[in-house]
């Protein structure tokens, strides 16, 4: 077998050294039967003769004899490919065009592609990810809502279509101690076997177990691979050890292994990924009877064979269980199971396949520009191809070596292509929000140098197949009798390139309305009124661990003394705190309150969001006050309830009346004036997030009645507000030093973290649309450029026959028309058609907006112009005696 291969690898590439020995072989046995002849009484040219007869054809045995060899092919593939680059080489400027052009088409297909593989295709780092699935409770008022943990435990329980089930909730805490800063560390409670339901397991010491759960078992924590190494130089004695979270003392039961990805949640959300810091017991403390809040998430691991509808159905069959033997707090409630994977990556689905289609759309116009390009190249190949079909060339052998010049230029714009898709990448990378799952898993892969690769080669094989076949057609009798003037390559192949620039332009079209609907969704929302004031403002976060800040009267006076240290800071217009900052995703809801004079509709409770402020709160943020007045220092424990709403909560509850002086209660039964809350200001609305319908209903308590230890906090400054990190740290440490100061911003820098999406998305379809317009127009000069060229003499007797210059250009324009409108108004019908892909990623514009689609259609009829403008300039010029001297 070895010998066999080194025979055919010596036959493939020294092909000439073999065929000299053949050619030697031949004549040996030629001459052999030549003197056989002669002994036999025959001459010598008529034993040549016979001998030759006996043999065959010389030139044919030698084909045979190759064709035995099994590298015929490989060696002809070879020779087309030697052939295809001097072609090339003599045409630099063609080739350089097109490989430029195919590689960008190529390298952002990667580029995107390599997106969709790391957060779409690239399974989830979990044992059996497909298994995992999210739990979440419904309503009609709350799409998602999290867990009651007595409902959660309810669910562990009774439910028999998880292997096993674990809840967790947001709670970050403060390490301290050593020589080192406090800081603020991403935390999570978390239930008994949480890592076993998600397939991971300790690297070092174990999970919590069902104890942990019990109320005083808590004091257990288990570290990240990236605190353990950072914080406590990855000690391998950590086990057992005590660290210092929120003042008090935690034992370390357990690191995680690197690599260990936090599932996302949306209650007081962290993203998905390395995001978390330490893990921390849940208890369950307080009373089975009296459910209470939701706060926490559900996370389960299906049975085998077990679906998530299937579990989900089980669980509301529990909840109408718990219903029955709870009461009237969990009618109207139904369960949500959801996989994991559309949890994580569902949200940006739609953009990233957006995208994908966007760039795809390119890598078509891509081709069909080369297409053009290689129809006009062909033509004025017409000689060369009469020649080798009039020599016998098989018509088949002329597409295989017209492909094989294809080939070439598509997967040589590939491997370049690839080269600008590792940049490309890395650029995207750094573009990509904050919040954007699976970032770190995006990367020039395996599977996208499959991708590339695949593309590369039906792309040579897309654009390059339609002129090969047509080159092949070429009737060698005429081709012979036009080579000395390449007049026309028919009615066909100008109808084919005509149709070719017409989709390029439709498409082209598609994306320059995709484009104008995703700028118009940019400007909606940065220019949209937020409701508060984002220029010198910087905002950060405290948290005053429970043990040190007992009661509520401590955590008051802290944040009054805070406020009043920040107030007096040089170059402090105002500074407060509040229990959120807007557009931060923060939608604490409380509901069935009472309202003073008014009676709820049956099956129907009062509900709006909860926040806390101080005093100075509402300046700093720079919400204004519509109503009323704002809280001042008098409105503490022990004097009267007050309430701040906005706009949205008046003109729900009381439209068309004076709501100052209004009250609410969340007693059962109010009877005291003590059970009610008076309304002493109304504020102007602020949005969830930037492209949020509208505001939701909500109301502010006063920090200093209903105390929040978790707070954001607001400075607002004459200049630069950075200049006051400082100072806002040293204010905090003279009241605290073990307190840390996290997530130190500019508001700005909050904000403009909202609309990086569809800032990213704009950038994207609009680079892509340019790039798509551009190759229109290429391709549309090609054919209008060209089809002039064809016309010259026309062109000259025309003027001879007396027409004018305007003639000429009107009728060179005229066929830009003819191009440029069929393919707007395909366009037009498709991005119309189209419209419900983009709904979700569009703000304040329709899919089928006039003024966008007729803006498209101006500069798609521009483009056309100026395509035909040196074209028709050409025209103009045509000399009638050329046209006569050529005759």
């Amino acid at each position: 077998m070895l010998s066999d291969l080194r025979f055919r690898a010596r036959a493939l590439f020294k092909r000439s050294a073999v065929d000299n020995e053949l050619e030697e072989e031949l004549r040996f046995h030629v001459e052999h039967e030549v003197e056989k002849y002669m002994r036999s009484g025959m001459s010598e040219a008529e034993a040549r003769r016979r001998a030759r007869l006996a043999f065959g054809g010389h030139q044919q045995m030698k084909e045979d004899c190759r064709e035995a060899r099994g590298t015929e092919f490989l060696a002809l593939t070879l020779q087309d490919v030697k052939y295809g680059l001097r072609q090339l080489l003599a045409n630099p400027t063609f080739a350089l065009v097109m490989i430029l052009t195919l590689a960008l088409s190529i390298g952002a297909n990667s580029a995107i592609f390599s997106v969709i593989d790391g957060v779409l295709l690239k399974r989830l780092p979990y044992e059996q990810p497909e298994k995992l699935a999210r739990i979440f409770l419904h309503s009609a008022e709350y799409p998602k809502f999290p867990l009651n943990p007595w409902d959660f435990l309810d669910f562990r329980a009774r439910n028999h279509s998880f292997s096993s089930i674990a809840a967790f909730t947001r709670g970050d805490v403060q390490l301290s101690g050593g020589d080192s800063e406090p800081v603020r560390l991403n935390g999570f409670g978390i239930t008994s076997g949480y890592f076993r339901v998600l397939g991971l397991r300790p690297q070092l010491g174990r999970e919590f177990d069902f104890k942990a759960e019990i109320p005083g078992n808590g004091l257990q924590v288990i570290l990240s691979d990236r605190l353990w190494r950072t914080r406590f130089g990855a000690d391998p004695n950590i086990l057992g050890k005590k660290i210092t979270l929120n003042t008090q003392p935690f034992t370390v039961i357990g690191v995680m292994p690197s690599g260990t990805q936090h599932p996302g949640n949306d209650y007081h959300s962290v993203t998905y990924g390395e995001s978390v810091d330490v893990w921390w017991p849940f208890s369950f403390a307080g009373d089975p009877n009296r459910r209470g809040s939701h706060f926490i998430e559900g996370i389960g691991r299906l049975n085998h064979g077990v679906s998530a509808e299937r579990a989900r159905a089980e669980l509301n069959a529990i909840m109408l269980q718990i219903a029955r033997e709870h009461g009237s707090d969990h009618t109207g409630w139904s369960v949500l199971v959801i996989p994991l994977y559309n949890e994580v990556v569902g949200a940006r689905r739609q953009m990233l396949l957006v995208l994908l289609g966007a760039v795809g759309i390119v890598l078509l116009i891509a081709c069909a520009n080369a297409a053009n390009l290689l129809m006009a190249r062909a033509s004025s190949r017409q000689r060369e191809i009469s020649v080798r079909l009039a020599m016998g060339a098989p018509r088949m052998r002329v597409v295989r070596q017209l492909l094989t010049e294809s080939l070439i230029l598509s997967c040589t714009g590939g491997v370049l292509g690839l080269l600008l898709a590792f940049g490309g990448v890395r650029l995207l990378v750094s573009l990509l929000p904050a919040d954007f799952p699976r970032a770190n898993d995006i990367h020039v892969s395996g599977p996208v140098l499959a991708f590339t690769i695949l593309v590369s080669l039906l792309t040579g094989i897309l654009f390059g197949l339609t002129p090969a076949l047509q080159a092949s057609r070429t009737d060698p009798k005429k081709g012979l009798q036009n080579s000395g003037r390449t007049t026309t390559a028919g009615k066909q192949q100008a109808w084919l390139r005509s149709a070719l620039v017409i989709a390029e332009m439709g498409l082209a079209s598609v994306l320059l309305i995709g484009a104008g609907l995703m700028l118009r969704t940019f400007l909606n929302l940065v220019h949209l009124d937020p409701g508060f004031r984002e220029d010198h403002l910087l905002t950060a976060s405290l948290s005053l661990p429970h043990a040190q800040y007992k009661t509520g009267d401590q955590t008051a006076q802290f944040f009054g003394r805070l406020s009043a240290s920040l107030n007096a800071l040089p170059g402090v217009t105002s500074a407060g705190a509040g229990s959120d900052l807007p557009w931060t995703g923060y939608d604490e809801n409380t509901g069935g309150f009472t309202i003073e004079g008014k009676k709820a509709a049956p099956g129907q409770e009062s509900h709006a969001r909860y926040h806390m402020a101080t005093p100075e709160y509402f300046a700093a943020m720079g919400i204004p006050l519509l109503e009323g007045r704002f809280f001042t220092e008098a409105d503490k424990k022990g004097a009267p309830w007050v309430l701040i709403i906005n706009r949205a909560m008046a003109d729900l509850y009381w439209p068309h009346e004076d709501v100052l002086g209004k009250r609410i209660s969340f007693d059962d039964n109010p009877k005291k004036d003590s059970d009610w809350m008076t309304i002493v200001g109304v504020v102007g609305d602020v949005k969830d997030q930037p492209n949020s319908l509208r505001a939701e209903p909500a109301f502010w308590w006063s920090e200093y009645q209903v105390s929040e230890p978790d707070m954001s906090i607001a400075i607002r400054t004459q200049a630069d507000p950075r200049g006051i990190a400082d100072g806002l740290r040293n204010a905090v440490h003279q009241i605290d030093p073990a307190l840390a100061v996290a997530d130190v911003k500019l508001m700005n820098q909050v904000a403009d973290g909202q609309v990086s999406t569809p800032r990213l998305t704009f950038a994207l379809v609009g680079l892509f649309a340019g790039l798509a317009i551009l190759l229109a127009a290429i391709g549309a000069y090609g054919v209008i450029a060209y089809t002039v060229s064809q016309r010259t003499q026309e062109f000259g007797l025309r003027v001879a026959l007396g027409a004018k210059q305007r003639d000429l250009v009107r009728m060179v324009l005229g066929q830009s028309a003819r191009l440029a409108v069929p393919g707007t108004v395909l366009g037009v019908v498709l991005a119309l058609s189209l419209g419900r892909v983009v709904q979700s990623l569009i703000y304040g514009v329709s899919p089928s907006d006039p003024l966008i689609l007729s803006l498209v259609v101006v500069l798609m009829l521009m483009v056309a112009l100026v395509a035909s403008l040196v074209p028709a300039r050409r025209a103009s010029q045509a000399d009638p005696m050329v046209m006569l001297r050529a005759e």
